[in-house]
């Protein structure tokens, strides 16, 4: 069988795959953000989110000699997950994170969860690795339950790979989420590489994180 990949560029190109809550490209799956979730104040304003960033910067000259023009940083945190460990984006300097945000309420995001489990089960099991597996949740956000509900949705499902609790959503604002489940892949120096909306399989997962470690598509 011919193995299908998802091409995450350095330019950023956004792949709109079965998915909540798409206000871009909407597809008729789902559920509207507009109707379940509610919009953090600034989405609006998409040329300051760091998914609008790395999309102009995409569409810049794509010369190699302009290649560097267009790095975009990740958006930098300092956040507690549902065990009350604290987790920072300069801890993770030198790996590449697969950040994951998603909502209780989302199907789709509840599909892929047992395969983000088992990568991060894969992962976090070998102390050479340079993948960080984590999710992004916005407790209280539109219909979402508060950050003990998360943790409980987590636990009674054995889910035990980290999640982030974006109570104030600077992530969720920083990042202009509005699909989920929305998946972004941080490379080792910070910088953003690519980001995907929809669920994904664990083919695609796999391929978008081995895109990130080569820095090639």
């Amino acid at each position: 069988m011919k193995r299908r990949t998802v091409t995450l560029l350095l330019s950023l190109l956004i792949f709109t795959l079965a998915g909540c809550a798409n206000m871009t490209s909407p597809t008729g799956t789902g559920t509207s953000a507009s109707e379940d979730a509610e919009q953090a104040p600034g989405q609006d304003t998409a040329d300051t989110t760091a998914a609008a960033a790395a999309t102009a910067a995409g569409e810049s000259d794509t010369s190699p000699e302009n290649a560097e023009r267009k790095v975009v940083p990740a958006i930098d945190f300092q956040l507690k997950d549902q065990f009350g460990e604290e987790h920072a984006l300069a801890d993770y300097r030198g790996k590449v994170i697969f950040l994951n945000f998603w909502a209780t309420w989302c199907p789709p995001c509840r599909q892929e969860m047992p395969d983000i489990q088992k990568l991060y089960e894969e992962y976090s099991s070998d102390p050479s690795s340079e993948v960080v597996i984590l999710g992004v949740a916005g407790p209280g956000s539109g219909g979402e339950k508060d950050a003990e509900g998360i943790a409980a949705f987590l636990a009674d499902n054995g889910y035990t790979y980290p999640v982030l609790m974006d109570e104030e959503l600077l992530l969720m604002r920083g990042y202009g989420i509005s699909a989920y489940p929305t998946t972004f892949m941080v490379d080792r120096e910070g910088n953003l590489f690519g980001y995907v909306t929809g669920m994904l399989s664990e083919e695609i997962m796999r391929d978008i994180i081995d895109q990130t470690l080569s820095g090639s598509t």
